[in-house]
């Protein structure tokens, strides 16, 4: 498992993850099952509405790695999520300083609160998960201490 807040880079990183990756590795990314709203089956699993939809889309995500790795391939799974909420696999964090996540989320239009909401949700990663890898290089150098930590 690779957690991070919003604007962490996760989903940034997951092409690099592939491009550099020796095949043995499927490399999964929570949000690709969501339309461009956010939405997975018509519901709305992307803002806060969505929250009482969490719980069963993380169990959604914990069935798939299980279907995928009974092949005996090992999966990466990268998500907003910590360890109480998919307490499966070993976790790293994807990680950047707040300012940068802030401007990433400025970008993708992000109001005030959400961001604050996101810088809260950094926050408390960086307790549950202290090891980490920096999401504030290139998504090149990101994915490379990523695949590192894969293989030891």
């Amino acid at each position: 498992m690779v957690t991070g807040a919003p604007g962490a880079g996760k989903s940034t990183v997951v092409p690099e993850l592939l491009r550099l990756n020796d095949g043995g590795l499927i490399v999964m990314d929570m949000d690709e099952l969501l339309d461009d709203e956010g939405r997975v089956l018509g519901i709305d699993i992307a803002c806060s509405d969505g929250a009482p939809n969490w719980p069963a889309y993380n169990h959604l995500w914990l069935r798939i790695t299980e279907l995928v790795r009974r092949s005996g391939s090992p999966v990466l799974l990268l998500s907003p999520l910590i360890p109480s909420e998919l307490p499966e696999g070993r976790w790293l964090h994807l990680d950047c300083p707040d300012d940068v996540r802030r401007k990433r989320l400025l970008q993708r239009g992000w109001n005030s609160a959400d961001i604050d909401e996101a810088l809260k949700d950094a926050a408390e990663i960086r307790k549950l998960v202290p090891r980490s890898v920096s999401g504030n290089g290139t998504p090149e150098q990101s994915a490379r201490q990523i695949i590192a930590w894969t293989r030891e």
